[in-house]
């Protein structure tokens, strides 16, 4: 639904495309030049609705302006003759990842996500051992415990406690609801949730040593040290006690806040701990993702090849391998023939650094350094309608064309490439 208003179209019930929250419950007014939240944002959405639009955008051949053509046609050149490209999709819908798997068939390339590393922390678990998970909208109807472990969510996820975890009514919790962080309880918390919550001071990169204490503890194991990692023995007993006293709680974390050499293993015994609280009680993980479209490139990725992130197609069938196929390793070694770097939703991302030519689909404004060939592209759920996996990775959001663009979306870019590799140069 939309109203006119005095020099602008108002939009209500808008979802936002900009965090893996997606929320639905936006209310934006668009004008010629310009997009404006003006109810229930926060300040991702309203920096990244609101950024520079796509006038006077246009494509670039090393630095020199040309035509949407003329730069699909270079693009596509490159790629003709390039050795195992690699395709980093740092943000994308839907249609945008189908066509960028396409184009890694036809060139035989490597397709990896520019938060590869963050990605493969929750997914080498998943793929290992599995693990209880929920989803969002069970957190706000039934937690009644939150354990958030390593990261403050809402410097990702910014309505995150407002939306999903806040004092509202929800249909069956009753009380108040505990949270607890393995870490520092974050500045901004919403002042209700931060005069009860509670923190347990941990590094993050020692939380696989905390949560090995507690699944010890659990198994009524004695622990002899007095403090692990920093933290009291008697203050883990105490955490591991109101864990086992929850109705419904969720263990949390954001993977990309848990840099750190072998995080998946930490990761991997937290997920145990859920695994052996559900003996006697009732708990579930909570993993986020989402942001920049790094769930969509896995769903996208894992149903058209039956693989997830860092499929190689260099051997004409895809092949799947998490560290080889690393876009980060293959660039640090110089390694790629060529690179193709799309993010259509955020232009502050920049494309990587490499000797290899590098084609850059992005949003107008991004920083196109010494790239070989830049073409701007329009932005899902301001520009143009498409379909983002949201944080819990169980459903995907169709989101809305709000204004109108003389740009293509990233799909329709990527196809004229490919239309451009099938004429003879």
């Amino acid at each position: 639904m939309s109203k006119q208003t005095i020099g602008a179209q108002e939009f209500v019930h808008v979802p936002c495309p900009f965090c893996g929250l997606l929320c639905d419950d936006l209310r934006v007014a668009v004008t010629e030049h310009a997009a404006t939240v003006l109810a229930n944002g926060c300040t991702k959405s309203r920096k990244l609705f609101s950024a520079k639009s796509d006038a006077g955008a246009t494509s670039l051949v090393n630095g020199r302006p040309v035509t949407l053509e003329v730069a699909a046609n270079a693009a596509a050149a490159i790629l003709r003759e390039a050795r195992h490209p690699v395709l980093i999709s740092s943000g994308t819908d839907v249609a945008g990842m189908r066509a960028l798997l396409e184009l890694a068939e036809r060139t035989e390339a490597i397709i990896d996500h520019g938060a590869g590393d963050a990605v493969m922390r929750n997914l080498l678990v998943l793929q290992d051992s599995g693990w209880i998970s929920t989803t969002l909208t069970e957190v706000r109807n039934r937690a009644d415990l939150l354990v958030v472990a390593g990261t403050d969510i809402g410097s990702r996820f910014p309505r995150f406690f407002e939306r999903i975890f806040g004092d509202f009514e929800s249909l069956f919790t009753s009380g108040t609801r505990e949270i607890c962080f393995l870490g520092t309880v974050p500045q901004d918390l919403p002042a209700p949730l931060k005069a009860r919550a509670t923190s347990v001071a941990v590094a993050p990169e020692r939380l696989g040593e905390v949560f090995g204490a507690l699944r010890s503890l659990l198994a009524g194991k004695t622990l002899v040290a007095e403090a692990v990692a920093g933290a009291a023995t008697e203050e883990l007993a105490a955490l591991l006690a109101r864990m086992q006293r929850a109705r419904y709680g969720v263990l949390t974390w954001a993977a990309a806040d848990l840099a750190f050499p072998h995080a998946e293993l930490a990761i991997q015994s937290m997920c145990e701990l859920v695994t052996s609280l559900n003996m006697s009680g009732r708990f579930a993980v909570l993993p986020l993702g989402g942001t920049d479209g790094d769930l969509t490139s896995t769903q996208v990725t894992t149903w058209q090849t039956g693989f997830p992130l860092r499929v190689s197609f260099a051997g004409g069938k895809p092949a799947y391998d998490p560290w080889q196929h690393s876009a980060q390793r293959l660039l640090a070694r110089n390694e790629a023939g060529a690179v193709v770097f799309v993010s259509a939703l955020d232009a502050s991302h920049l494309p990587p650094e490499s000797d290899a030519p590098v084609i850059v689909l992005g949003r107008p404004g991004t920083r196109t350094g010494t790239c070989s060939v830049f073409i701007p592209i329009a932005t899902p759920g301001l520009h143009h309608a498409g379909h983002l996996f949201r944080a819990d990775s169980v459903v995907a959001i169709g989101v809305r064309k709000l204004a109108e663009s003389t740009l293509p979306s990233a799909a329709q870019a990527l196809q004229m490439i490919l239309g451009a590799m099938e004429k003879r140069p």
